[in-house]
């Protein structure tokens, strides 16, 4: 329900998703991606249908237990970094570890690991004030990945970088999902980066309009003019996040994500 109205952000939705793809999910603003992203995160559950991940139905689980599988099983990163401005880099990306008790030697080790994985090494102790908006997000991007988790899902990412900087947070997820494995969903209006995952979702109206690998049909998609029919993608406004994240999905979706 949104205003007294009751709503229907996702529709139909069958999708499966094989353990270590990499894809995008693509659509005008108000389509329903950030929507999707956080269904199959479990931060929003679907009033109707099932969520496979594994062979285990989320549907059927509680909260508590909801809760422990999105710890564990899956890492988010968004367009903002929301890195805590009072810690260093070292320090918010072992916080996941810490919340989830393990000793501090343990968390600082895997923090340092992943840290130097992203090439940020010689920044451990800076705080998120004195590290450039790209240097942010690599940050992000080793804490959501520092509980080792399945399953990562991006929303636009890149929105707020430079191109040059989008494009070596990019060849760093290509990189990551060669050498770790994570499958990834990447929310995106980048045409560069949609057009060159091997996998595009595109969405219009809630509904998944195309399913499409790589290919001319994706770049034809992927560089839609902003007046394109509506379930073309374009340029989407800041707003995104907030109108999918305002409305509730009313209708039956099931998606199957990949077993860990």
């Amino acid at each position: 329900m949104h205003g007294g109205r009751r709503l229907e952000v996702l529709r139909g939705i069958d999708l499966t998703i094989a353990q270590g793809e990499m894809l995008s999910i693509v659509g005008r603003s108000g389509a329903g991606k950030s929507t999707l992203l956080h269904i199959l995160g479990t931060i929003d559950l679907p009033s109707a249908g099932r969520i496979i991940f594994g062979g285990r139905d989320l549907s059927t689980m509680s909260p508590s237990q909801l809760a422990a599988f999105r710890n564990k099983s899956v890492g988010f990163i968004f367009q903002f970094h929301h890195l805590l401005p009072e810690f260093s880099a070292l320090e918010n990306v072992m916080m996941p570890a810490l919340i989830h008790r393990q000793s501090p030697r343990k968390a600082a080790e895997k923090a340092r690991e992943l840290l130097e994985v992203v090439g940020l090494q010689s920044r451990l102790d800076h705080r998120p004030g004195e590290l450039s908006g790209g240097e942010q997000q690599r940050v992000a991007l080793a804490r959501a990945l520092v509980l080792n988790p399945k399953l990562l899902l991006a929303d636009e990412p890149t929105g707020n970088l430079d191109s040059e900087t989008s494009r070596g947070i990019h060849d760093l997820f290509f990189r990551l999902n060669r050498e770790l494995g994570t499958t990834m969903l990447i929310v995106t209006h980048n045409p560069e980066l949609a057009r060159s995952l091997p996998r595009a979702l595109r969405m219009a109206d809630g509904l998944l309009v195309g399913d499409e690998t790589a290919g001319a049909e994706q770049n034809d998609a992927a560089d839609a003019p902003a007046d394109a029919p509506a379930d073309a993608p374009a340029d989407e406004a800041a707003k995104d996040d907030e109108t999918d994240k305002a409305e509730q999905p009313s209708a039956p979706a099931e998606a199957e994500v990949p077993a860990p």
